[in-house]
């Protein structure tokens, strides 16, 4: 598909958006008006039962230790010192947020319905939609905490390796500071939508189940090209299969931009922004599913 018809589509599915958010706005304007705060205060819950768990904690000050031992590299030359720092903080970022994602959004909801503490909640005037936006956004409200905490850490190190290899050597490695938090908000976007399919699962499933469901969705996301080579090559109800694969699970890796930050690669923003656009979609098709599964279960 050309870029040029992926604009003009891109474009056309925007105007049709909008065109029904603008011919629908008498039906949902008033639900909204009720909707948020009821979603706040789910986030804010969310937020405080997260905060609780000290894993946590755990897994955050482990990778602050994994970025600061990088700076012991001091044998290699400027430039893969910084390549390496780079590519292995934005990688740390990636692997531990997703496993931070998995952690929090699939406990949310089972925990709540084995608990029974559902109850309480669903009793007060809160739809269960509202619900399972606020747990949504509550998820949301940690992991954007925990990758900023961690892109801080990422920088400080380079910032601190830049200085001292100044001091050294008398010349600047370029940190490449701007690609680097750059990718790392990228990876929190598909953190974004990895959350979005894991609170849809928990809708339906066991918290055992949306782990181990969360782990397959991960490792296909992450290689969907690799898929759709699979699928062009076979047959049958292999390619079907595969193409399901490709076409249903998110393409978390058009959100990683590790390679171009590592190696002072321009990163293309339209295509960053293609990328986000896409996503938003895909997130908000997925929360009205999981509401509509969520509002159909028996609690």
């Amino acid at each position: 598909m050309t870029p040029i018809l992926l604009r003009i589509m891109l474009v056309v599915g925007l105007a049709l958006v909008v065109s029904v958010i603008v011919l629908t706005r008498r039906a949902w304007l008033p639900g909204i008006g009720h909707g948020l705060p009821s979603i706040w205060r789910i986030a804010k819950i969310t937020v405080a039962e997260a905060r609780r768990r000290r894993v946590l904690q755990a897994v955050i000050a482990l990778v602050i230790l994994i970025l600061l031992s990088m700076t012991a590299f001091s044998y290699l030359s400027p430039q893969e010192q910084a390549k390496m720092v780079i590519d292995g903080g934005l990688a740390a970022i990636t692997v531990f947020g997703i496993l931070l994602a998995i952690f929090v959004a699939a406990f949310l909801i089972p925990n709540e319905v084995e608990n029974r503490t559902v109850y309480a909640i669903l009793a007060k005037p809160v739809r269960r939609s509202e619900f399972v936006l606020g747990k949504y956004l509550g998820a949301l409200i940690v992991l954007a905490a925990m990758v900023a905490v961690m892109t801080v850490v990422l920088v400080g190190v380079l910032v601190t390796l830049d200085h001292l290899i100044k001091d050294q050597a008398g010349s600047s490695f370029n940190p490449n500071l701007a690609a680097v938090v750059l990718a790392a908000v990228m990876s929190y976007c598909s953190l974004a939508v990895l959350t979005a399919l894991i609170v849809l699962i928990s809708t339906v499933s066991s918290t055992t189940m949306t782990v181990i469901a969360a782990l397959i969705i991960w490792a296909v996301g992450s290689l969907q090209s690799q898929i759709y080579v699979l699928a062009e090559s076979n047959g049958g109800a292999a390619k079907l299969f595969l193409l399901v694969l490709y076409y249903l699970v998110p393409h978390l890796e058009n959100f990683d931009y590790r390679f171009q930050a590592a190696n002072f690669v321009a990163i293309s923003v339209p295509s960053a922004i293609g990328a986000v656009i896409v996503g938003i979609g895909y997130t908000l098709v997925v929360l009205v599913v999981a509401s509509i599964f969520f509002s159909d279960r028996q609690v």
